[in-house]
Formats: structure tokens, sequence, C-alpha cells
């Protein structure tokens, strides 16, 4: 192959993209190239970065289930640690007066109001019902990932290039030909794992778009209340949701994180916190505790981007030759990234399907299945 020339071009260069790319290089050539300055600059690097294994889609528990073998195959390896040693736990509270849905889900244990107190100290006891608490949920290490995935696609010869937006494509004989950044690259195949511009990227490679809805999610950090951390270290605390989910909280860093549960469908865009969003994570958070917040120290926003049935699209597109689809991982893109790498490599490579993920499941992650529903 001459020097321009790749088995795969894998363009988008988040968690997922970087996943997929460090994958695909155990089968050939790989280039994978990022619009922005530096990999996951999006939604992967302004993540809440959670490893919930109860939580999403009969799907994306699948894929979870899956991911967390390999993670834990990974770290066996001496490649990267992703998950933490130790749980942190997510809690559904419910507030004091809560008439809604009372039943723990799968993975959950209901606890009691005094339990739940216990865990969060600044939620007192007289303003639960009571809470749903899931132990086995833990954080994840994005930057761990991220070094360790492109130290992989490295190894094997892969490349990365960053300040490389796809302006041109177009397939021949020979494969595709493409102009990222300004360079002309050959690839045999193409991975569009370009999050909210997956549907600009297959425009530009002229596959149908599949409906991809980029939307905000705004975060914000605070003073954890001095009383409470004195009662149990904030590190120790779980991620917090009220029960309706319109607002959780997590430690990170000492501080805690806020976020108001926005999904606000935005164009993709480097996005930012919106004062009114950022409003509104206070509100609720003080709604939920009883506590007044004294400053927000630091606020942003990133983009979930989903397609229309909330389920992400892996595999080959069911028109365009050697063109592969890996989008649509909504709030899920991190926690299920290994698995959906292994499954579209399977695709790519025509090689067997990962463990834990069978042939009915990758029917129903096709990007085929939106096509059809389309033209229906």
């Amino acid at each position: 192959m001459t020097p321009d020339s790749f088995d795969f071009l894998v363009i988008g260069a988040g968690i997922g993209g970087l996943s997929a790319a460090a994958e695909l290089s155990r089968h050939g050539r790989v280039m994978l190239i990022e619009k922005e300055s530096a990999p996951c600059y999006h939604s992967s690097g302004r993540s809440a970065a959670m490893f919930a294994r109860h939580y999403g889609s009969a799907a994306i528990r699948a894929l979870t289930d899956a991911s967390e073998a390999l993670l834990n195959k990974a770290a066996r390896h001496g490649f990267y640690e992703a998950l933490a040693p130790e749980a942190r736990g997510i809690l559904f509270v419910a507030p004091a007066g809560y008439d809604g849905p009372a039943d723990a889900n799968e993975g959950q244990v209901r606890i009691t109001a005094a339990q739940v107190a216990e865990l969060v100290p600044l939620l007192p006891a007289e303003k639960v019902d009571h809470g749903l608490w899931d132990a086995a949920s833990c954080d994840m290490d994005v930057h761990a990932m991220h070094l360790g995935l492109a130290r992989i696609l490295r190894s094997h010869g892969g490349e990365i290039r960053t300040g490389a937006e796809l302006t041109q494509a177009s397939r021949g004989a020979d494969g595709w030909h493409v102009v990222a950044g300004g360079k002309s690259l050959r690839a045999a195949a193409i991975v569009n794992a370009a999050g909210g511009w997956a549907d600009e990227v297959a425009t530009l490679c002229g596959a149908a778009p599949l409906g991809i809805e980029p939307r905000r999610r705004s975060a914000v950090l605070i003073d954890p209340p001095e009383s409470a951390a004195a009662i149990r270290p904030v590190q120790a605390w779980p991620m917090v949701f009220d029960m309706d989910q319109t607002v959780y909280f997590k430690p990170e860093g000492g501080k805690l994180m806020l976020s108001p549960m926005d999904a606000t469908p935005v164009t993709p865009h480097d996005c930012w916190a919106e004062e009114l969003d950022i409003a509104i994570a206070v509100d609720r958070f003080e709604r939920l505790t009883g506590l007044a917040v004294q400053r927000v120290s630091h606020s942003w926003a990133g983009l979930r981007s989903f397609l229309p049935d909330n389920e992400p699209a892996i595999g080959p597109d069911p028109v365009i030759p050697a063109f592969y689809w890996l989008a649509g991982q909504g709030g899920s893109g991190i926690k299920i990234a290994a698995a959906a790498a292994a499954l579209l490599a399977a695709h790519a490579t025509e090689s067997p399907l990962p463990d834990g993920l069978g042939a009915e499941l990758a029917r129903f992650l096709s990007p085929a299945r939106l096509t059809a529903k389309a033209a229906d």
C-alpha cells in the first residue's frame, strides 16, 4: 500500500471511534481522523462517565455486559483500566410525599429514608420517602481509555490525524477516495463514527441519513456542603437521581457535578451550557436537598446523539458498499464502546460475532432497520 492508503478510515475520534479504530487495527491498516484539535473533544470528554450495568434498553444492557468482559480483558493485559476498582453506586431518591411508581427495577433494592441519608448526608431523612439503590455501578476513566486505545491503535501501525475534517468523499473501483484536512486519502472501507455529525458524513459519502438528532446535555460544578462532607467524605457518595430523572448529582474532583438532565435538540456544534439550564440544575438540586447553592464554579455542555428509535446503529449501510455506521449511542456511548467496536469490526472484517452479541442483536442494531422504516 502507498503511504496514503488504508484498509479502514474511521471518521470521528470520540471513544466510539477510538475503540473501533483500535479494534480494526488488529485486522489492517487504520487511519482515524478527527475534525477537532484533539480526540474526545465533544461528548466523550464531557460525560458523567458511569458504568451503569442495569440502565438502558435491553440492547444497551447487552452491549454493556459484553463491554464489561472486554474492558476487564483490556485491564488484565495492561492496556488500560477503564472501570474504577470500587463501586460508586447509583441512588434514585423519592422525595417526601412521592406517590409515583415505587417498585425496584433489575439490579436495584428499595431502601429507607434513613438509609438514603446515611449514603448521602446532604439528603435529610425527613425530606425523603425512600430510595432505589443500585450498588454495582462504578466510575469510568475516560482519559485512561483514550490513551490506552490510542496506544493499541498506534502499536498496530494505525494513525490518528486531528484537525482533519472530511470535505470530499467518493468511491471507485479501487475503494474510497477522500479529502480530509486538505489531504487526500484512500481507504478500502469507511467507518462513520462522527457522533452528532454522522448524517453529514453519510451525505458526503452518498449514503442516506439515518436521522441523527444531537441533544445538548448541561452540567455544573458546585462546592458540597462542608457539614455533609464531614459526616461522609464526598468522594464516597453515590451518583444520585431524583425519581423522575429531572436532576442528578455526583462527586467530581472534590466537588459536586449537577445536571438538569436536559436533552435539547440542537444542530451539531461545540455547545456550552445555557444560563437557563444552569439555573434549572441549581433549582432542582435545591428542591431535592433543601440546600442553597452559593456558587457555581464551572459549567459546560456536551452533545448526546440519538436515532429515531433511541437505539444505536452498528453495522454496514444497506445501500453503500464498504460504508459502516457506528452512531446514535445516546448517553451510553462510553460504557458500550468496547462491545460496539467489537461488533462493528466483526461486520467490517466478516468475522464471527463477539461473545454475548448474537445474530438477533446484530440484526436489531443494523442501520437497515432505520432505512426500512423510512421507506414504509
